[in-house]
Formats: C-alpha cells, structure tokens, sequence
C-alpha cells in the first residue's frame, strides 16, 4: 500500500545513500593522485584533515581546510574520484532506492556534506533522477578548477532550516539518516529513520527512539508496508 500521509522523503547522503564520507574520501584520494595544482603538501595535509574529522576533531574548521587542500583540484578529476565513490554503492542500495523512488514522494537530500560530490555520485550511479534536488555546500569553480566552496549547510541544525526553505512540511516528510548530523531533522520529521549499517548505534535509537534498518533494502520494505 502507498505512502498516504507522507508527502516528502528527506534523505542525508555520506553514510546513507553513500556508505562512507564522501568528503574524507575526496581528500585522501590526493595523496594516491595530487591534482596539477593541489600539490604533495596539501595532499599530506589532506590525509591528516580526513582523520580529524573522523575522530570529531575539526567540526568548527573542517570546511575552511577541507576547500584549502581541494582548491586547483580541476573538475575532471573530481568527476573521477565521484564515479570511483558511485562504485560503492551497491546495485540492492540502487534497487532500493528506485522502489522508494517509486512510491511517487518527493525525494530531497539535505546534506552536511558537498552538493558537486553528491550530484556527480548521484549521477554516476544513475539515480541522480530520483531526486527533486540537493541542499548542501557548493564549490566555486574558475577555470574549471575548485576555487573555494560556499557553506550553507554546516551545523545539524542548518538542515531543519533548509527543509523549511524548501518549502517541505516536516510533519509529512520521512527522514533518512545515519547518525548524529541528522538528529535535528530526525527529530522534527513525521517519522524517522536511522540506517545503522554496522549495528553499532543503539544508543541512539534507544535515545530517541528512532526506527532503524541494517540497510537500505530494509528501508525500502518499511516504506513500502505503510
């Protein structure tokens, strides 16, 4: 049976959609192949800044490093290293999504994350026409280079405020997510829920008493059963 009282799907993208962070992934890539003008320091420190902020370290100055160690990076090789990323995502996620697609709700990503990554992701895997569109950062590009990027989406709470921009009724929106850069949206969305691949985020369900599926297979069956 359809989807009734829901008129939006709300997804998050690293870690949901893409079963790893994109942005991390992107730096460490430089040092395997350090763009023309991105260079061998900015590739080390690339690798350093990718560790720092999966430990949590670098939440307030992560973007500020993140676009210093990216910029000359040119869009070719950007688009390499996003279908090298789409690769992961698996042909049972591709299907899911597909029959969540189908259900006929309009589907958002709300990201934390970078808009070019996801959308070039997105494409490469081809389900870049699932979506209605992406709320995220955006590089700047000159010369088909990265210039610097425009944050607009930096705190979890920034992506509540997003949805509302958009325009999505949050009491009829379903959100996606997978972990704690989600839990404002989670909280405020008709109904939620929490992808825990690992099985290793109980203590947030049993905090906030989010449903949780082991993949996005399952997802797609809980929507589905509505």
């Amino acid at each position: 049976m359809l989807i009734t009282s829901f008129t939006h799907i709300i997804w998050d993208f690293d870690g949901t959609i893409l079963p790893f962070d994109s942005e991390q992934v992107l730096l460490r890539s430089l040092l395997q192949n350090p763009g023309r003008k991105t260079g061998i320091v900015k590739a080390l420190l690339g690798r350093v800044f990718a560790w720092a902020d999966r430990q949590g370290y670098a939440e307030n100055s992560f973007k500020r490093l993140y676009a210093f160690c990216l910029r000359g990076l040119s869009v070719k090789e950007l688009d390499i290293q996003a279908k090298e990323s789409a690769r992961h995502v698996s042909d049972e996620d591709r299907r899911a999504i597909r029959a969540i697609h189908d259900l006929g709700k309009r589907m958002a990503i709300i990201s934390c994350g970078t808009g070019d990554l996801s959308q070039r992701i997105l494409k490469a895997a081809g389900l870049w026409d699932c979506f209605d569109r992406v709320e995220a950062n955006w590089f700047r590009f000159r010369d088909n280079q990265i210039e610097g990027i425009d944050v607009r989406i930096h705190l979890p709470g920034d992506k509540v405020q997003a949805a509302i921009r958009l325009g999505i009724p949050l009491r009829q929106a379903i959100a996606i997510g997978d972990g704690m850069t989600d839990i404002p949206l989670l909280d405020q969305a008709g109904k939620a829920i929490l992808v825990d691949r690992s099985g290793r985020k109980a203590g947030l369900v049993a905090a906030h008493g989010y449903r949780v599926a082991r993949s996005l297979a399952e997802v797609a069956r809980w929507l589905e059963g509505l």
